[in-house]
């Protein structure tokens, strides 16, 4: 059987379709309640997280030592974009128990879908959502990969406040939605 692909799925909506019904069918993604507000308490919660870490690296006190922790700080930013991301999912009706199939329904009904679902906030949410937000999600899932799992890989600090930047910016969207 072939992989999950969010670079596929964003070019070849069937693709996408043919993913998110599967998870669908396998009780991974699935009707619920709205819990986007517990959602964004979480994101919240991994943003201070990892900003008061980054903070304590620039200040070169002597907590750390010459350790680093560059890798955690990417693995906490990339879990405020995916709560984020399960904040919109939930307040969309659904809930997800997958990385994958989270890109996937953000990329399916956030992306291709420019219908409005049921609500009127959703109608926003479902035509203010870019490409370059969903890269954002699949970008920050990979480089999280990354520092969960090579130790070969070397996290520069100018690494880790690019993708700070990309994670506030997409969180902030995602919270200005939640507002409608």
């Amino acid at each position: 059987m072939k992989k999950p692909n969010w670079k596929i799925w964003i070019k070849n909506r069937e693709e996408c379709e043919f993913w998110l019904d599967l998870y669908m069918k396998k009780g991974i993604l699935k009707k619920s309640k709205d819990e986007s507000k517990l959602h964004l308490r979480r994101t919240d919660h991994n943003l201070n997280l990892a900003n008061w870490l980054l903070e304590k690296h620039k200040s070169k006190t002597d907590i750390f030592s010459d350790d680093t922790f560059y890798d955690w700080v990417i693995d906490m930013y990339y879990y405020a974009i995916y709560h984020a991301s399960l904040a919109l999912i939930s307040k969309q009706g659904h809930i997800s128990k997958n990385h994958s199939a989270t890109l996937c329904f953000l990329i399916y009904h956030n992306y291709h879908t420019k219908k409005a679902l049921d609500e009127e906030d959703v109608a926003l949410v479902a035509n203010s959502l870019s490409r370059e937000d969903i890269e954002t999600v699949g970008m920050s899932k990979e480089l999280r990969e990354k520092a969960c799992y090579d130790v070969h890989e070397s996290f520069e600090q100018k690494l880790t406040t690019q993708i700070k930047e990309k994670t506030i910016s997409f969180v902030n969207k995602i919270k200005g939605l939640m507002l409608y």
